[in-house]
């Protein structure tokens, strides 16, 4: 029997595993029934949709010849799954298709009727549920499997659920995906998702992250365990799915006091409620390698907190999470929701000013969505909110937000998400509150006709000509806000921070790790981070005795722009002080990806080196482009020198998953020949 698991979702650029854990887990309980490990072939693979068309993905998995499909739902992925679904049935009328996670647990009737595709929901916690399950097929025990706990089927072509499935209290019970091997550290990101605790005893109404199970831990032993097993492989990024790390306060310091021990070079990714966080948390994530850490802000009103049932003094917390700003080796990062039940457009551009002012190195802004049996979802009426069901559940308007109020709110979490590290600076710079600023160029891209571009903007593909018309339109909003605040024209050094920012992520991957690419994704203005290069003539390494006969590579073509400004002294500016006193300096970048990370990255190139760059186009040798240049009356003496330097910051690296997948890898081919097209 073949079963094929399937991880569905856009990979973005704070994603660090590709594979889902959940998936993991029921795979490692299955494995450890005998009768399924002799009885079953389990695959667990994942698909991109921003890669492949959904009929593509169906196409793929279909061709593994699967005899059972199973599919792990949530908010951001379901609308895809459903479709792939039925594309799957149409090509596979006889696979079998069972469907878990919380986007489809709770309205498991609804589906059914809905999507005939699907013939099973895992309805809470799978383990046991997907076990039992298996084990009845692979022993062709058809009729047993009407009695299953927690397994949603049709009965006479309605719905039914036998009974719920109990949660499990002794966690340890369920195998580790990655001791027991079926789940590896990412080969593409080098992160791994894992989990001490399952539940969360917050009772947040707009959450779904646990509410709805008790809270039970994983031991300590056994959390020890997968980390050194992490220190083993090489982890780079340790993500920890708990709802709240720091619940156990006691808990999160000896974990995070492990990392310590061990000695884990990895980033230590991790959600903390603000008012749990003190000194003693403070001073281990200060001692740590390197911690990512999230902080729910999501509103600063504070009849809205009551709303929400999320209550926090911005006052008190402040202090403690300032401790943690400005360290390069940790990344704070602030979490807000626009459409909270009694916000009003300017709470929430408040509540934006105030985590600006705060000055995290990151803040995630979200658009409310109205997820499937939250406290939320029951009052509706009662906050007279609209969402819709169909696009990811996300409001439409509220009592305190028409519909024109939350697509400006939109708009704004848009454009600050695009233009985040640009936003501070220019914040810093002119001290006007963030959430304003945003709004205002928000309207005026609206007006000059470019808000239909945003999404192709999120997803960096970005063409040079929207780039400059962009710069146009960011100077003159730069300018007048200077004029307007009595301050000295920074508008065109600003200008250039916009055109080389979107210059850099047209060059990027959507689903880069941003580990690769953190000053652009980042508010972080450390030089180390910045991935400007030179081959100007100034700093070629001498002759190395390269191949003359190697062949170039880019991660895909490159892009040229002039600027009047060197990025590697605008970029660490904050105050319009240092900004006014960077001096103009005519520069030409080339814009490129680098072919083993994905990130996009820029090259500084003179007179001398501009020739050999323009005959770069991975097809001709090195040989060939000295040629070239020797034809055009270059100085071919210096190509090998070039191709040294270029060589030595990755520009001909054949991408590193070329090495790690099979030729023919639909997803990898497709990936490649949309790098190239990019």
């Amino acid at each position: 029997m073949k079963v094929v698991l399937a991880s569905v979702s856009t990979a973005q650029p704070l994603t660090p595993q590709m594979r889902f854990l959940s998936l993991g887990y029921i795979h490692a309980s299955a494995i450890g029934d005998p009768v399924i490990k002799a009885g079953t072939e389990i695959v667990h693979l994942f698909w991109d949709p921003s890669l492949l068309s959904l009929p593509e993905i169906a196409e793929a998995i279909a061709a593994e010849e699967p005899d059972l499909v199973g599919f792990t739902c949530y908010t951001w992925n379901a609308p895809e799954i459903f479709k792939i679904c039925k594309e799957l049935k149409d090509i596979l009328p006889g696979v079998l298709i069972i469907l878990g996670g919380p986007e489809v647990s709770y309205h498991y009737e609804k589906l059914l009727e809905r999507h005939a595709c699907i013939d099973y929901i895992g309805v809470g916690e799978g383990e046991h549920t997907f076990r039992e399950f298996l084990r009845a097929l692979v022993e062709n025990r058809t009729q047993d499997i009407v009695g299953i706990a927690g397994l949603a089927q049709r009965r006479d072509g309605k719905p039914y659920l036998p009974a719920a499935r109990l949660f499990e209290k002794e966690l340890d019970k369920f195998p580790s995906p990655y001791i027991t091997g079926v789940l590896d550290v990412c080969d593409i990101r080098g992160g791994a998702n894992y989990q001490t605790v399952r539940g969360c005893p917050f009772v947040c109404t707009f959450c779904d992250y646990g509410r709805n199970q008790p809270y039970f831990e994983f031991s300590i032993e056994r959390v020890t365990a997968e980390f050194k097993l992490f220190k083993k492989m090489d982890a780079r990024i340790l993500f920890n799915t708990d709802p709240t790390f720091n619940y156990s306060r006691k808990r999160a310091e000896a974990i995070l006091q492990l990392g310590i021990d061990l000695d884990i070079k990895a980033v230590h990714w991790f959600e903390v409620f603000p008012t749990l966080v003190n000194d003693d948390l403070v001073k281990l994530v200060q001692d740590s390698h390197l911690s990512f850490i999230g902080c729910g802000i999501q509103t600063c009103t504070p009849q809205t907190m009551k709303n929400i049932r999320r209550v926090w003094n911005p006052e008190k917390v402040a202090p403690i999470l300032d401790k943690l700003r400005h360290r390069k080796n940790i990344i704070l990062s602030y979490e807000i929701i626009m459409g909270l039940p009694g916000d009003t457009v300017q709470d929430y551009k408040d509540t934006m000013s105030w985590t600006y002012s705060r000055e995290p190195a990151d803040i995630k802004s979200f658009n409310l969505a109205i997820l499937p049996r939250t406290p939320l979802e029951k009052e509706v009426e009662k906050w007279d909110i609209e969402y819709d069901p169909n696009v990811y559940h996300e409001v439409v308007s509220t009592g305190t937000m028409n519909r024109q109020d939350v697509m400006v709110g939109r708009a704004i979490n848009d454009w600050h998400t695009l233009l985040q590290n640009v936003f501070f600076r220019l914040y810093k710079a002119t001290g006007m509150p963030a959430g304003d600023m945003i709004e205002r160029w928000a309207w005026m891209v609206y007006k000059a006709g470019y808000h239909d571009q945003i999404l192709s903007l999120r997803l960096h593909e970005i063409k040079g000509d929207l780039i400059e018309d962009l710069a146009d339109l960011w100077e003159r909003f730069v300018a007048e806000l200077c004029a307007e605040r009595g301050l000295a024209d920074i508008s065109k050094p600003f200008r250039d921070l916009l055109r080389y920012h979107f210059s850099r992520l047209s060059r990027t991957w959507v689903s880069t790790f941003f580990g690769h690419a953190r000053d652009i994704f980042f508010n972080e203005n450390y030089p180390e981070l910045h991935q400007v290069y030179s081959v100007t003539e100034t700093n070629l390494l001498p002759q190395d005795g390269t191949d003359r006969g190697e062949i170039p590579a880019f991660g895909a073509d490159v892009y040229q722009r002039y600027f009047s400004y060197d990025m590697r002294d605008l970029f660490p500016c904050n105050t319009l002080e240092e900004i006014v006193a960077v001096r103009p300096k005519n520069m030409d970048y080339v814009f490129f990806m680098r072919p083993d990370t994905g990130a996009g990255c820029a090259v500084a190139i003179d007179e001398r080196s501009h020739r050999f760059v323009e005959l770069v186009d991975g097809r001709m040798s090195l040989a060939e482009i000295s040629e070239a240049m020797a034809q055009g009356q270059a100085l071919t003496a210096f190509a090998p020198r070039i191709h040294a330097s270029m060589k030595s910051i990755g520009l001909f690296e054949r991408p590193s998953f070329l090495k790690k997948h099979e030729p023919g890898d639909v997803t990898w081919q497709r990936r490649l020949s949309e790098a190239k097209r990019a």
